[in-house]
């Protein structure tokens, strides 16, 4: 067996930045379970403050010399966060986790942490939307402090919050009580809750309406530390570093927080702290350094060769710890390089005059100040490979197989469709396709080895193993509604039916529902399989055995897909858009003869069945009222409850029509057979005198 050592290297090297990288940042947003707290938890902080907080609000008692009466309760549309009486305790014992309490379709979950080190507690609200239409929510956090405030100094040097401030200091004259420092925002950040106090009043707020895009997560984050006097509070607020501590949050959880952007530039893995005036070097043992970097080019051997950069096209770098001399190098236009620095130290020319020299391990990281040409946000505009070892590159998406392998058969994926395709899933499994409709389809991407041109025009040869996604610059998705396919795999498709009709085979006979007419189709609970129950717009409900074992869906063009009903959970599906009307013609119409009417069709049918069996069907919906009374009195779902009940109220309607029907045709029955047998009585009767006749 023979083994490719470019390769070896290749993949040891990209290990190695990613152990290098790898921190307590890349875990999830949430706390795993395991450890719990309930009741009260009680901690210090890094000052010697105390934090009992309650654990089943999140909210904190007293704290240190009277520093609250009961703060941070957060209140959701009015109502107050209720948790569990427990809450998940991380494996260091400095942050728990509580909920989720849930409020309409919208789960929230409160973090809470308690720094050990410079002292102040940390509450990250999360706020998951289940739905899939945008949610909006009216929050306010209710302080109730120890005394009332008489005294306020806000991040600006005012008494009240303005526009500028991203925090505020409030506290009473006596230094016999604590102060508090109340942290809502950063410098940049564009939202900002609103801070309220009133003087003499022992109560302040914070109030934000908060809206969450449709199936997205975001978060609120909030910092708050007691001190002892007032001025020791101002000194803390004067020189606390939001975005320095905000490198203490998980990262997939700082990813979403909404109220502390800016002043950080992150692409990917790669974190850079930024100044607006200044060049920044931040050196290893945390120190900073404000100045302008005086380096014209970056030498950087890489696997795929030696590149030179000019300095203009680099916003940044970052000296991994124990990553010997490999650094990454941040481009201003999204791209991140590996490799080793060959164009010597990084240069620094301070404020004062001075010049400076620093090889690359004693630095940290060191950025450009946000400027135009090095923004403070950068978006990527091609599509982009991503490396497990952090690497960002734009490469050329014709040079790759994108046919997928998927439960449902192979799929040729379309970049242009795509938002990514992520191949270092967290459980190591499938492959993930995400549309840009939203779409999520799980597979394998068939290529096992990739030979990809980069657009900083080398040629990249990598096994797919070293790539952790593929990312695309694809707009979102802004068309028409789309039906929702949910199945048991947690895959989520978003696109159109495209059988024409769905065919299912009730207990009376087989019927035909039109594709546009469908609203939903469930799996019953309990039910064989291939049964289904589907709910169509004008609120008729078929159940029975689907006709055929899947149904076609399309996710995007050329993506179409025969999904199996065992796979199935739910499928959801927009009303269609009423048809135009057309325009009266120009000429007037010819004169026809009218056309006969038709009569109007049952608006609430519950079941297309011939009517030559009045009794079965009667039969048949009283069959379906104690299936649904069953499955009412089983459900705990007050939402599912109302639409049984008016299913039912619908059927029990339907079965009085058919009544009505049957006696109809009864005494139709009755009329026709005693004409009938009047005609037959005349027939005799005339036969009869005809014999007279002839004799």
């Amino acid at each position: 067996m023979t083994v490719n050592k470019h390769v070896v290297c290749i993949a040891s090297a990209f290990l190695l930045m990613a152990a290098a990288t790898g921190t307590a940042a890349d875990q999830g947003i949430h706390i795993p379970s395991g450890r719990s707290v309930s009741g009260s938890w009680n901690t210090a902080d890094g000052a010697g403050y105390q934090w009992n907080i309650y654990v089943a609000g999140g909210y904190v008692n007293s704290g240190s010399h009277s520093a609250y009466s009961s703060g941070m309760q957060l209140q959701v549309n009015s109502s107050g966060f209720s948790g569990s009486s427990s809450g998940r305790l991380n494996k260091d014992g400095t942050e728990i986790e509580i909920g989720p309490w849930r409020r309409g379709s919208v789960n929230i979950y409160r973090r809470i942490y308690v720094d050990k080190k410079i002292g102040y507690c940390r509450w990250i609200d999360i706020f998951e939307n289940t739905a899939a239409s945008p949610q909006s929510l009216t929050l306010q956090y209710y302080n109730g402090m120890g005394t009332s405030t008489r005294k306020t100094c806000t991040t600006t040097g005012g008494t009240t919050t303005g526009a500028k401030d991203w925090g505020i200091v409030t506290g009473y004259t006596s230094s016999s009580y604590a102060a508090v420092a109340h942290v809502f925002a950063t410098k940049k950040s564009k939202v900002r809750p609103s801070f309220h106090w009133t003087r003499s009043n022992s109560t302040v707020y914070y109030r934000h309406t908060l809206k969450i895009p449709a199936r997205k997560t975001v978060a609120l984050c909030l910092i708050e530390a007691q001190r002892r006097p007032f001025a020791t509070a101002q000194q803390f607020l004067t020189t606390f570093k939001v975005e320095r501590e905000l490198k203490k949050v998980p990262r997939a959880l700082r990813k979403i927080i909404v109220n502390m952007t800016g002043a950080m530039l992150t692409l990917g893995t790669l974190e850079l702290p930024r100044n607006e005036t200044h060049d920044l070097i931040v050196q290893r043992g945390g120190n900073e350094l404000l100045g302008t970097l005086l380096n014209k080019n970056y030498v950087i051997e890489t696997l795929y060769g030696k590149l030179t950069l000019d300095a203009a096209r680099v916003v940044g770098l970052h000296s991994p710890v124990n990553a010997g001399d490999r650094i990454r190098l941040a481009l201003a236009d999204g791209q991140v390089i590996v490799g080793k620095l060959l164009s010597g130290e990084v240069r620094l020319k301070l404020a004062n005059g001075n010049e400076m020299s620093m090889s690359p391990d004693k630095i940290d990281t060191a950025a450009y100040k946000v400027s135009p040409q090095r923004p403070e946000e950068i978006t990527f505009r091609k599509p982009m490979i991503v490396l497990r070892g952090g690497q960002q590159l734009f490469f050329n998406t014709a040079d790759v197989d994108w046919t997928f392998h998927t439960q449902y058969g192979r799929v040729k994926l379309e970049p242009g469709d795509l938002r990514e395709v992520v191949l270092d899933t967290p459980d190591g499994g499938l492959h993930r396709a995400i549309f840009a409709n939203e779409s999520v389809l799980s597979g394998l991407l068939v290529t096992d080895k990739l030979s990809v041109s980069l657009d900083l025009g080398a040629k990249l040869a990598i096994p797919r193993y070293l790539i952790q996604q593929f990312a695309f610059p694809t707009a979102d998705y802004n068309g028409p509604d789309l039906a929702e396919l949910n199945l048991k795999n947690e895959d989520t498709l978003r696109g159109r039916v495209t059988d024409e009709t769905v065919k299912i085979d009730t207990e009376l006979e087989k019927v035909s529902v039109k594709r546009d007419e469908i609203a939903q189709i469930t799996i019953p609970e309990d039910a064989s399989l291939g049964r289904i129950r589907v709910k169509l717009h004008s609120g008729t409900v078929v159940e029975g055995k689907l006709v055929g074992k899947s149904i076609g869906f399309e996710v995007a063009q050329g993506a179409r897909l025969p999904v199996y009903v065992g796979h199935i959970v739910e499928m959801t599906c927009p009303k269609p858009p009423p048809k135009p009307a057309t325009k009266p013609a120009t000429k007037p119409a010819a004169k026809t003869d009218p056309a006969p009417v038709t009569p109007k069709a049952d608006p609430t049918p519950v079941l297309k069945t011939r009517l030559d069996k009045p009794a079965k069907r009667i039969a048949m919906l009283q069959d379906l009222i104690k299936k649904m009374q069953a499955e009412m009195a089983a459900s705990k779902d007050p939402k599912r409850i109302a639409q049984l009940k008016a299913q039912i109220d619908r059927i029990q309607k339907q079965i009085a029509i058919e009544r009505e029907r049957d006696a109809t045709r009864a005494d139709r029955a009755k009329i026709l057979k005693a004409t009938a047998k009047a005609e037959k009585f005349k027939r005799i009767k005339e036969a009869q005198l005809q014999v007279q006749d002839r004799t």
